[in-house]
C-alpha cells in the first residue's frame, strides 16, 4: 500500500508535535528552540514552522493533553456525585484533572495562558472544552437544586469563575495544587445553590 501525501504530512506533524511536547516538558518553553524541535523530529526548521510556530506548538501540545484527559473521561461519569458531596466539591471533581495538568506544569501553563490571552492562537480549551465543562457544571448544579432552566446561566458563571481563578493562579510566582483547589472550592461555593 502506497503512502499518500496527506498521510506523510500527518505523520510529520505527529513527529513534530511529539518532539515539541517532549522538549517543552524537559527543557521548558523558553529554552526550547524551533531548531531543537527540528533536530529531535529529524526534519528541517522550515518543516517545523509549517506545522506551527513555537507558541502554536505549545497550544497544540496542551490541547492534545486536554484531549487525552477528555478521552479518559469517556468511560467515566465525572458528574456523578458521591453521597453527601457538596455542590462545590462536585464541581471541583469535574475540573480536578485539568487543575492537576496545570499545576503539574506551572511554567508551561503560564506560557500557554499568555499565548491564549495574546489572542494570536486559539485553543479547544476555550471552545470545545468550555462547552463540555459548562454542560457538566449544569448537570452538577441541577443535582444540587438549581432548576434546569436556570442551570445554563449559572453554569456559564461557574465556568467564567473557574477560568478567572486559573488566570489569577497563573500570575502567581509559586503554585500549590492544594491552594488552587481551595481557591476554586471557595469560588464555586460562592456561586453554588443555596448561596444566594
Amino acid at each position: 500500500m502506497r503512502t499518500t501525501r496527506a498521510q506523510l504530512k500527518e505523520a510529520t506533524q505527529a513527529l513534530v508535535i511529539d518532539a515539541a511536547s517532549r522538549l517543552f516538558m524537559q527543557r521548558g518553553f523558553a529554552a526550547t528552540t524551533v531548531r531543537d524541535i527540528a533536530e529531535a523530529s529529524a526534519v528541517s526548521p522550515g518543516t517545523v514552522m509549517a506545522v506551527g510556530d513555537k507558541p502554536a506548538l505549545l497550544v497544540r501540545v496542551f490541547d492534545d493533553l486536554v484531549a487525552a484527559l477528555q478521552r479518559e473521561w469517556a468511560g467515566a461519569d465525572p458528574v456523578a456525585s458521591a453521597p453527601g458531596e457538596s455542590c462545590a466539591d462536585g464541581l471541583l471533581r469535574v475540573v480536578r484533572p485539568f487543575v492537576t495538568l496545570f499545576t503539574d506544569h506551572p511554567g508551561l501553563s503560564r506560557c500557554y495562558v499568555s499565548i491564549l490571552v495574546s489572542g494570536n492562537h486559539s485553543s479547544s480549551l476555550l471552545t470545545d472544552l468550555a462547552d463540555r465543562l459548562v454542560e457538566q457544571f449544569g448537570e452538577v448544579i441541577v443535582t444540587h437544586g438549581v432548576p434546569a432552566p436556570q442551570s445554563r446561566d449559572r453554569a456559564r458563571a461557574l465556568y467564567a469563575a473557574y477560568v478567572g481563578t486559573l488566570l489569577l493562579w497563573a500570575s502567581r510566582s509559586t503554585v500549590d495544587p492544594d491552594d488552587v483547589a481551595a481557591d476554586l472550592r471557595a469560588t464555586f461555593d460562592a456561586i453554588c445553590p443555596g448561596k444566594e
